[in-house]
């Protein structure tokens, strides 16, 4: 395995770049370098790095760089270092969230939207009269139907046109066929599953029309990338 191909499989793991430097036996300024070399090639997202440090320690982070000079005692007394504090301010740009928060919002939704119809589609068949009629309620059906004759250049199928809170309310009215295969945290909680998801449809409104300066936080952020990754997993589970 290449050396930046390593890097980022400890990143992936759940290591940040000291930790990952410790493991490698190589600087941090070389562990840096891979995971870039890593994001350059679109393997990785420059959220991924930044997320990569606990919150424990990116509020160490974020302490160490208030004064006029960066608190080098306090990086390493707790196991960080100046080349992670340039790192990590250079990341912690709106830019730089608002466009991996799109491409997590764009993920969770289109693994959501396969996840439901294929389920729908196993349990009752995938002609219109199967999956289609019995799975979704019908006046989701029918609010579908109306958003796709209002598009000028309609999609093929009305299912195109759930929203989040759409696909939320079948999972819901179809729990017995979705609790084992939601992601463990929801299998528990059908109402987690629900409260999850309209804050996810809050912050794909904010992110999708950021001319109304809706806001959204780091915890946003977070809560998108783990539904996201785990919805993925889901459907190619």
């Amino acid at each position: 395995m290449a050396r930046k191909n390593e890097a980022e499989e400890l990143l992936r793991q759940g290591s940040y770049p000291s930790e990952i430097a410790a493991h490698m036996g190589v600087s941090v300024k070389t562990v840096i370098q891979y995971l870039c070399t890593r994001v350059g090639e679109g393997s990785i997202r420059l959220s991924d790095l930044y997320f990569s440090w606990p919150p424990e320690k990116r509020e160490v982070l974020q302490r160490a760089s208030r004064g006029k000079y960066p608190d080098d005692h306090l990086l390493s007394s707790n196991g960080l270092c100046r080349e992670e504090l340039e790192l990590f301010a250079s990341l912690r740009g709106r830019r730089v969230f608002s466009g991996d928060l799109y491409e997590y919002i764009s993920e969770a939704e289109i693994a959501v939207h396969s996840l439901v119809r294929t389920i729908l589609e196993s349990k009752f068949g995938t002609e219109e009269t199967g999956w289609w009629r019995k799975g979704i309620p019908r006046n989701i059906r029918v609010e579908c139907v109306s958003r796709r004759e209002d598009e000028d250049e309609p999609c093929k199928e009305p299912y195109a046109y759930t929203t989040l809170i759409d696909l939320s309310t079948i999972i819901s009215e179809n729990w017995s066929l979705f609790q084992g295969v939601v992601p463990k945290q929801y299998s528990a909680s059908r109402k987690q599953l629900q409260v999850d998801f309209r804050r996810l449809n809050q912050i794909r409104n904010a992110v999708m029309h950021p001319i109304k300066e809706l806001t959204w936080s780091e915890n946003d952020f977070e809560l998108v990338r783990k539904m996201a990754t785990q919805f993925k997993a889901e459907r190619t589970g």
